[in-house]
């Protein structure tokens, strides 16, 4: 083998740009000085030409075209590792998207699951103080009833007048607990600025203030539990009309005088 048939395969390969490394190099620097080897290239270039525009032409050396399907089979895995890598970053990169929008997602639905535990927290709460409020009303109830209907509740009955409608008041009184309830109707309207006075009349000393009331429209008006001392013994009650901020002592005849019975 001369030295331009040990380069012939390289020459078919080098034409095609496809040898690499030390083999091209020592190719190369032998072209540089044989003129026969450069034409001998030029003549595969052409004939490479050629080939791009014909599906027959001359064929190139078994052993070239063995290490050009070689290398061509070399190129296209590199190709699909690139592509394989750029495909997996990719994945990587819609992965990721889904990971923060699940985390996103999963952080939507603890705050909202918060936010209803809070409101459910303050629902409750009230729903609580609801109940506690209407417990604390209906031990007040039953313990207004429980005195009322005691053997120790007295009861006075305050009328004015003898002509229809006639004022009316009844008032039950437990001296022992302080609790008093007081209803009256058939009440005529008051002047501006005046207010209706009940008074409890002691056995001994003086009337004392037993609260303020205005009837409603239909003349109908209540006392319920005003602060009592304990203990006091009534002989009476009355009613006067008094300032509307009321009076510490009666200032008027009271319209209304109670009997027991």
């Amino acid at each position: 083998m001369n030295a331009h048939e040990q380069f012939a395969d390289d020459l078919a390969l080098y034409a095609l740009g496809t040898l690499q490394g030390d083999e091209r190099a020592v190719l190369e620097a032998h072209l540089n000085g044989c003129a026969e080897c450069r034409g001998e290239l030029e003549r595969l270039r052409g004939d490479s030409a050629l080939l791009a525009f014909s599906v027959s032409g001359p064929r190139p050396p078994s052993r070239s075209r063995s290490r050009l399907m070689e290398a061509v089979a070399r190129e296209p895995r590199r190709q699909e590792i690139r592509e394989t890598k750029a495909e997996r970053s990719r994945w990587r990169t819609w992965f990721s998207a889904f990971e923060w929008a699940g985390a996103a997602a999963a952080l939507i639905v603890v705050l909202l699951l918060v936010r209803q535990n809070d409101q459910l927290q303050r629902q409750l709460s009230q729903a609580r103080g609801t109940s506690a409020s209407q417990e604390a009303q209906l031990q007040q109830a039953k313990q207004l009833v429980d005195s009322l209907t005691s053997p120790d509740a007295v009861r006075y009955v305050l009328v004015a007048g003898k002509t229809p409608p006639q004022p009316q008041g009844k008032a039950i009184y437990v001296a022992k607990s302080g609790t008093l309830v007081f209803l009256a109707n058939n009440l005529p309207a008051l002047p501006p600025q005046k207010v209706y006075e009940l008074w409890l009349i002691p056995s001994s000393g003086a009337p004392i203030p037993a609260g303020l009331f205005r009837p409603n429209a239909q003349g109908s008006a209540a006392v319920v539990k005003p602060q009592l001392p304990v203990g006091v013994e009534a002989k009476t009650f009355a009613i006067t009309v008094e300032p509307e901020a009321g009076s510490a002592a009666p200032t008027s005849q009271p319209i209304m005088v109670g009997t027991q019975g």
